[in-house]
């Protein structure tokens, strides 16, 4: 058996492309959906270890996870809305942005 290949168009890996960058604006903290800045938490101790690239409007740490680890920001629009007997567990605030 034969094998023919066609030309085509090249395989792009868009993972590693820098222009495919996600602006600040549209990350929140996944613990608790707050907006997040582009600067390490204020006070973060050097025992602790690398310190995370982003943090709270006030500068403090991202919630952490169950494990006590300090996650990475996520884009808001990948949030899933969870509904409770108190409304939704994230909403968008049309004055301000986003809002747990």
């Amino acid at each position: 058996m034969t094998a023919i290949f066609l030309p085509g168009p090249p395989v792009v890996d868009l993972d590693d492309d820098p222009v495919d960058l996600v602006d600040v604006a549209d990350l929140v903290c996944p613990g608790c959906a707050a907006p997040v800045v582009d600067a390490p938490p204020s006070g973060w101790p050097a025992s602790a270890g690398r310190c995370p690239e982003f943090s709270h409007l006030d500068g403090s740490v991202l919630c952490p996870d169950g494990f006590g680890r300090v996650p990475e920001p996520v884009e808001a629009a990948s949030l899933r809305y969870g509904l409770t007997d108190a409304g939704a567990a994230a909403a968008v605030d049309e004055a301000r942005g986003w809002s747990a």
